[in-house]
């Protein structure tokens, strides 16, 4: 999820909208349904990829020009893509799965934007990640095609690796600005159908100020209908919208057979919207709901909702207890104590200790790689599903080793597995399976597949204090009932903590059962008699360190032999031997494949290949089957044998029937027919101009970064696995189209117009620019401009002496095609269109005014083609233009007398006589503007007399209108010859808010009401400012920090340190919304140094509702712990 949001000045122009019909809207790439290995669940441990980062397995469908990257050496750096793809994936599923991991989370696999609005067609890449999406419906062409991801799929699910797809129900690409309802830039757009403007809110951006913390339905509502950082949010109520972005995710599903779903920004989707999906995909999902509050996290969670969630609140605290050394009893007992909001689904909530969103673990941890291991143990044995995140194995954290600050971590944290220079040379490849983390999670891994109990067992705590926790998991039911697994852990910075714990009273464990730490074989402790429920064990354990105490396993069973044992010819001196998987009581772990009776190499999964061998030589196989405990099954039988083929030395037959087409200005398409070869023809290497641009596996291929209006002359060689390279076919020939044009006509009454310009984001002409031919059309001149790759022209008009059109300095954006830019000051798409009449005057005009804004109405004109709209005048000067018959004219004087006049235009510019005037008087500037808030309340009604007056409003009195301030309903009230007014407030249905049978009292002028609390002028956002007292023996430079159940009770956070003044007073000015309930103290940076009574005793948290509004607070600290 990203939430990093630009604001940029775009000229809205005039575009002709498609319509579509919403019957014909889902192109899905679904073909045949492919089957799942089974979905994720409990069993599951999960190794998250971001697929751009990750490695680059064909070079074919990289990014080229601007849009990558691949050096690492700056921040801006990490904002293009980098050459990851989904064969890069294929490539490495072994290091995966040697690891042990059973499922892969992969980025989101749609077409992306390629750039965001604030750099469109200049720079900054939007397409790596995927959140961006422009075409639900096609497959990420950086990636690969949706036959490579099908492949992905498959070649997952021969290792027994379930895929997870990262999916984007909630947003596509960033394309309409603000709370526009169009495309103000015709070539940035979504794919049809999701180009349809009607399928999305138009509310703009999510103010996360308003709503963090923020609880209530009406915040949800609020997440729900806005856009999240500028992505354009899809309207759920539109079912044709909702459909098809549902049906275009399942589509993926049906045909690779991905086994579950990451839900991207779960928190701005209605969970029964969510749990509508998961049952049309039919596998589990799990979502983001960057929150650390674990009850609002639980509403995702359960029947017709999600299968899980990511653990947000889990995370705060690991990171805090295993990174920062903080308590257990205050981060991890208090977030594990509230697993009953999740009712019965606790295991299915997905841990993790950091990811493409947060600082890599290890640069919060120092560097410390114990702190690291530990944090990873703590992971894979608490209940819930791990996901680690890649190259967490590679002890590596941040690139630049320093915390990355401001809300999400998107930079520094998402290098790449395989560090290249700025040509793309690798530097540095980290796919070490040496390391000592690699070694380790392969362990864990291993551990929790031994273990029923580590991935379905109930969990229970055991021990908690400051720097030591434990607690154990125990099958309750089932075959492996009784089967429990005690986990231990210190976060003590040194030393070694011995200390007795009580087993729970539901443990089965028999006093004088030996226990073995899993992680340390050697080390063992024996269940003894005492402790309150009469049996204990005695652990001691090293700083920074786990334990994982269960009974040795005791397996005799052997798997089952493999059986359908084949080999097959790979090339002269390779042969490929394959399998049918075996089973085993516990699991099996691997197989030893034999050649001729000796072992020449194990296999994980299911094949074998075996290099280096004769040729023209016949061989015989068979495999055992072995597990975790050592035993091995019977080999298999008969043997299966091949024979080697002769040395190839026979090259494929030469490509035939080459052609190229162009597919851009700046990119060609070249196609042949397949070759053919005595063996098998391996690809193709495709030349440009006598130099070889690429290779391809298939029979076709994409050229890109050519040069506009450019011939070139292409030939193709195909080869084999030998190496054995073909001659080269025939050239084909093509010229690349002219370019990216932009046609402007132009007609403002200069003798001899200028446009000075730039393609956007490039460099300007020297002005006054380039003077503007006539053209074929009477009055209008005529300009035709090559903007290259960009996809916008940026320009102004003058007449070649000093006298500028610059739309008030704000310049005019043209995207490519052709536009009109009449007299008025209109651009419209397409050509002039040959009209000389004028619209006919508008009639009946008419003005109502109020204190400080006048509505104009009138009737509206006619045209012999249409009108496109009308120009408003006020005293002669024009205030503005509307496309309807009613304009609202604001920010008027009061009492103050206005004159206005209407013209009408059409398309070709051409304006009519304005209307005769109407006069209209704003009224008397004495009124009472009241907003006000209370949630409770959905409608809301002030019921008022004027002062001097006893005369009230008819009960329940007048509704209030929504303001321009979140949550404030708002009333005018013109108060005449009175000084205020007394008033009520209620919600239309006898539910009162009277200040306590006291009533409110407002004078002239504005004033906000929140919760009770008034306050004259317009609302203040919500806050809360600490003047807090501290002892006189504070040290003048001691730090002191608000700490609380905001920050997941951070002693030392730097984001609420208070500020010391020149009078000793420290103060904070803290944004939490009315009706927040908070729990606080203050500190010194630590709990040894927190504040207590005056008589050294510990205090009561402190607590906190704001009434809203600016509020300020005044505390006095009466003593420290420590001095």
């Amino acid at each position: 999820m990203i939430r990093k949001r630009r604001l940029t000045q775009i000229l809205m122009v005039a575009i002709m909208f498609l319509s579509i019909i919403a019957n014909a809207f889902v192109v899905s790439p679904q073909q045949a349904h492919a089957a799942s290995i089974g979905t994720v669940d409990e069993n599951d441990t999960i190794y998250q990829i971001m697929v751009d980062r990750f490695h680059d397995g064909d070079q074919s469908n990289n990014a080229t020009g601007s849009a990558i990257r691949y050096a690492e050496n700056g921040e801006e750096d990490f904002r293009y893509m980098k050459g990851g793809d989904w064969q890069g994936i294929i490539d490495k599923l072994p290091y995966i799965h040697n690891m042990g991991y059973t499922a892969i989370w992969i980025s989101p696999v749609a077409e992306p934007q390629m750039t965001n609005r604030e750099n469109n067609g200049t720079g900054r890449n939007t397409a790596y990640h995927g959140y961006n999406v422009k075409d639900p419906n096609a497959a990420n062409p950086y990636f690969g095609t949706k036959e490579k991801l099908k492949e992905l799929v498959d070649s997952a699910h021969a290792l027994g690796i379930k895929v997870i797809i990262d999916v984007v129900p909630n947003h596509v690409g960033d394309y309409m600005l603000g709370t526009q309802a169009y495309y103000d830039i015709p070539s940035l757009q979504p794919a049809a159908p999701f180009n349809n403007p009607s399928w999305y809110h138009h509310n703009g951006d999510i103010n996360w100020s308003l709503v963090d913390g923020n609880y209530t339905q009406w915040a949800q509502d609020y997440i729900e209908n806005h856009d999240l950082a500028g992505l354009d949010d899809i309207d759920f109520d539109v079912p044709a919208a909702k459909s098809a972005i549902f049906n275009s995710i399942k589509g993926w599903f049906d045909y690779t057979g991905a086994d579950g779903a990451r839900v991207d920004a779960a928190k701005l989707i209605k969970p029964t919207d969510i749990g509508e999906l998961q049952n049309l995909l039919g596998v589990n999902t799990f979502g983001e709901n960057f929150d650390g509050n674990a009850e609002f996290v639980s509403r995702w969670v359960g029947q017709n909702k999600e299968w899980g969630m990511l653990d947000f609140p889990l995370f705060f605290s690991v990171l805090n207890s295993f990174a920062y050394g903080q308590s257990f009893d205050s981060n991890i007992k208090s977030t594990l104590a509230q697993d009953s909001y999740y009712n019965g689904n606790a295991n299915h909530m997905v841990t993790f200790i950091d990811n493409h969103d947060r600082n890599r673990f290890l640069t919060e941890a120092g560097g410390s790689v114990e702190k690291l291991q530990n944090a990873l143990t703590f992971i894979f044995t608490v209940r819930g599903v791990p996901v680690v995140f890649q190259g967490t194995e590679q002890n590596k954290g941040n690139g630049n080793g320093s915390i990355i600050t401001g809300g999400i971590a998107d930079t520094w944290n998402r290098w790449s597995m395989v560090k290249r220079d700025g040509n793309g040379n690798v530097v540095q490849n980290y796919f070490n399976e040496n390391t000592s983390t690699y070694q380790y999670v392969a362990k864990l891994n291993q551990i929790r597949k031994n273990y029923e109990a580590l991935r379905k067992g109930t969990q229970r705590e055991m021990w908690s204090a400051q720097n030591l926790y434990a607690f154990s998991r125990r099958m309750d039911n089932g075959a492996n009932l009784g089967q429990e697994v005690i986990s231990v852990f210190s976060n003590a910075s040194g030393g070694t903590q011995t200390v007795t714990i009580p087993l729970r009273t539901e443990s089965t464990l028999a006093v004088g059962t030996v226990l073995e730490n899993q992680l340390n074989t050697s080390d063992k402790i024996t269940v003894a008699s005492g402790g309150i429920t009469g049996k204990q064990i005695t652990v001691s354990i090293g700083a920074n360190s786990a334990k994982i105490y269960a009974k040795a396993r005791t397996d005799t069973t052997a798997p089952t032999v493999p059986s359908n044992v084949t080999a097959t010819v790979q090339s002269s001196t390779s042969l490929k031997i394959t399998w049918t998987a075996s089973s085993d009581n516990v699991a099996v772990t691997g197989y030893e494949v034999y050649r001729g009776g000796v072992k020449v190499g194990t296999a994980n999964g299911t094949s074998y290949t075996d290099s280096g061998l004769s040729v023209n030589t016949t061989y015989s196989y068979t495999v055992k089957a072995y597990d975790a405990a050592g035993n091995k099954s019977a080999a298999s039988s008969p043997p299966a044998t091949a024979t080697t083929g002769a040395p190839d030395t026979e090259a494929p037959s030469v490509p035939q029937n080459v052609s190229a087409t162009a597919s851009s200005s700046s990119s060609a398409s070249i196609t042949w027919s397949a070759s053919s070869d005595n063996v098998a023809v391996t690809g193709y290497e495709v030349y440009r101009d006598g130099v070889k641009v690429g290779t391809t596996a298939t029979t076709s291929y994409t050229d890109t970064g050519l040069a506009a209006n450019t011939s070139y002359s292409y030939t193709v060689k195909a080869y084999d696995a030998a190496g054995n390279l073909s001659a080269f076919s025939a050239a084909a020939l093509v010229t690349t189209a002219a370019g990216n044009n932009v046609t402007i006509y132009y007609k403002q009454g200069f003798t001899t117009p200028y446009i000075h310009y730039r393609p956007a984001g490039g460099t300007w002409t020297t002005a006054p620019g380039v003077p503007i031919p006539a053209s074929e059309y009477a009055g209008f001149n005529k300009i035709t401009i090559n903007i290259g790759t960009a996809t916008q022209l940026e320009a102004c008009f003058n007449n070649g002496s000093g006298t500028w059109d610059s739309n008030n300095s704000q310049n005019y954006l043209f995207g490519v095609g052709t536009w009109t830019y009449t007299p008025t000051g209109h651009i419209a798409a397409g050509a002039p269109i040959v009209d000389g009449n004028a619209p006919s005057v508008p009639q009946n005009v008419s003005a109502t005014a109020s204190g400080t804004s006048a509505t104009v109405t009138w009737t509206a004109s006619s045209d012999d083609v249409a009108v496109s709209g009308y120009e408003v005048y006020r005293d002669g000067t024009k205030a503005g233009t509307t496309a309807t018959t009613t304009y609202n004219d604001t920010g008027l004087a009061a009492n103050t007398t206005y004159n206005y006049t209407v013209k009408a235009y059409d398309a070709a510019g051409n304006v009519s006589p304005e209307s005769a005037a109407v006069s209209v008087t704003t009224q008397a500037g004495n009124s009472a503007t009241i907003y006000y808030k209370n949630d409770l309340f959905s409608s809301k009604y002030i019921h008022y007399k004027l002062d001097g007056s006893s005369t009230w409003t008819t009960a329940p009195g007048v509704q209030m209108s929504s303001s321009s301030f979140a949550g404030y309903s708002v009333a005018t009230i013109e108060l005449g010859s009175a000084t205020g007014l007394t008033a009520a407030f209620n919600n239309g249905a006898d539910s009162w808010d009277n200040n306590g049978g006291n009533n409110y009292h407002f004078g002239s002028g504005p004033s906000s009401l929140v919760n009770g609390n008034l306050n004259s002028g317009e609302p203040q956002e919500d806050s809360v400012t600490f003047l807090v007292s501290v002892p006189s023996n504070t040290p003048a430079d001691s730090p002191v920090y608000i700490s609380g159940s905001f920050n997941s009770w951070n002693t030392a956070d730097p984001a609420y340190q208070l500020t010391r003044g020149s009078d000793g007073i420290y103060s904070i000015t803290v944004n939490w919304p009315a009706g927040t309930s908070v729990q606080y103290k203050f500190t010194r940076g630590s709990w040894t140094t927190v504040e207590v009574a005056s008589g050294g005793a510990d205090v009561s948290n402190r607590t906190l509702s704001p009434a809203g509004g600016a509020q300020t607070t005044p505390v006095t600290v009466a003593r420290w712990k420590d001095i």
